[in-house]
């Protein structure tokens, strides 16, 4: 999300892009509704931009080392409600660009070193632990995050021929040739679910 890009009219267009996520986590109950669940999540994390009134695309495509510590309330077997904060950092980013003339067409172009390498967020999630059996449960929910650090780098260099294009809209704001930083910032939902393992403690 940035201002210079939704300011950008015809020029430059966002579009609905998807990404996925997996990995490993680990909840503790304090008692039966109040806990706290650390994870480790392998994401990857796209953006999809139109160019020149959709004559041009472009997508970029960051992956990210994603660690949420969250407070669980309710859960442990029914409705539950979580938030807390995700610790961000980018482990890799690649852009594509696709011209109608296909005269400056790239694929995987690395633009990591244009890009911020941390990023701190907050997470909203809410959803229902649902017994598979004694040992097993099935979690299913939604989950909502936004990251307060900026994505991209204030720049000043924009023959730099590893930016990303973000990172030049970020730093680009149209009229009079003036320049207006602008920070970027990851918003993204998405459907989480999940297989619980529950260790026999012998209580």
């Amino acid at each position: 999300m940035n201002k210079n890009v939704f300011d950008a009219d015809d020029d430059l267009d966002i579009a609905m892009t998807f990404g996925g996520s997996f990995g490993l986590k680990t909840q503790y109950y304090f008692n039966d509704k109040l806990g706290l669940e650390l994870g480790i999540m392998r994401t990857g994390h796209n953006q999809k931009y139109d160019l020149n009134d959709g004559d041009d695309h472009s997508k970029l495509k960051l992956r990210y080392l994603d660690v949420p510590l969250l407070l669980r309330v309710g859960g442990d077997k029914g409705a539950y409600f979580e938030f807390g904060p995700q610790f961000g950092f980018l482990t890799s980013a690649k852009e594509d660009y696709d011209s109608k003339a296909n005269i400056f067409d790239y694929s995987d172009k690395d633009v990591k070193n244009s890009l911020n390498s941390t990023n701190i967020g907050i997470i909203l999630g809410f959803g229902a632990d649902v017994d598979l059996s004694e040992s097993f449960t099935l979690v299913a929910g939604f989950r909502l995050g936004y990251g307060f650090s900026d994505v991209t780098k204030k720049t000043d260099n924009f023959f730099d021929d590893d930016m990303s294009l973000a990172t030049y809209w970020a730093n680009h704001e149209e009229g009079f040739g003036s320049l207006s930083y602008k920070s970027t910032n990851r918003l993204f939902g998405g459907i989480h679910l999940g297989v619980l393992y529950t260790i026999p403690t012998g209580k």
